[in-house]
């Protein structure tokens, strides 16, 4: 058995695509087709409150780690503040999947899809297996995508091209708001002062600053991948609407 030490400790370390990597990344597949599968077969009331209640979950992961951090006396507002675009959507996951919204879930959409997935690819979470780092890393990260891929399904939150480069933009204004914030703190949230620790596809994109600029240049590229599936249905699925034809549909409050 697994002692309280071994779980609360914050210096196990993590090694890309060890049995820990693979395992949660296997894990995560088994969740994301059990909620794709369900979406078809559960009404409009029963998708609404299996999201909630996963978005729910997502939020009380970040602020149960956060406590922990502050009782162990771990907690560095230069490093820990939920900042970073994973861990403020998860933050603030109640809100934005409260009841579906057709512009603000598409800018989700394509942060995620575009983001959270490259993380999963290539993480930088704060410990290795079986550390609440490690834990609160995963369910985080793999949460987000699962929810709202459900999303989409569930609700046919179909984004538009166009909202490429709404994302865009919202991307940079978030941006600009975390320089003063990094500046003030000493820290590197959203890796703008440098890279991670751990290998991710920042590694060939230079060093600093130019990682930064080639980064900006190659979102919009990501944002269209993420955008890919969307297009590829819409073209052999005539019939399927955009994300614009939701807004009229009834939905619990």
């Amino acid at each position: 058995m697994l002692s309280d030490n071994v779980f609360f400790s914050d210096n196990i370390p993590f090694t890309s695509f060890s049995p820990s990597h693979l395992g949660a990344v296997i894990v995560f597949i088994v969740c994301f087709l059990i909620f794709v599968s369900a979406a078809p077969y559960l009404n409009g009331r029963q998708n609404l409150l299996l999201t909630r209640g996963a978005s729910i979950f997502l939020s009380l992961t970040v602020l149960i780690w956060t406590t922990i951090h502050i009782v162990y006396g771990r907690f560095d507002a230069a490093i820990n503040l939920p900042l970073s675009i994973c861990n403020l959507f998860a933050v603030a996951a109640p809100f934005l999947f409260w009841k579906p919204n057709h512009r603000r879930f598409e800018v989700i959409y394509f942060f995620v899809l575009a983001g959270t997935l490259q993380a999963i690819i290539t993480p930088d979470p704060g410990g290795g297996y079986p550390s609440y780092g490690f834990f609160k890393y995963w369910l985080i990260h793999c949460g987000l995508v699962v929810v709202v891929v459900h999303h989409l399904l569930a609700f046919e939150l179909y984004p538009r091209a166009k909202g490429i480069l709404r994302t865009f933009v919202w991307m940079n204004i978030y941006i600009v708001c975390l320089i003063p914030i990094n500046i003030g703190l000493e820290a590197n949230y959203f890796y703008m002062m440098n890279k991670p620790v751990n290998p991710s596809l920042l590694d060939f994109f230079g060093p600093w600053p130019i990682y930064i600029l080639v980064t900006e240049c190659l979102a919009m590229g990501f944002f269209a991948l993420a955008y890919l599936p969307i297009f590829l249905t819409r073209k052999y699925h005539l019939k399927m609407a955009t994300i614009d034809a939701y807004q009229n549909k009834d939905l619990i409050s």
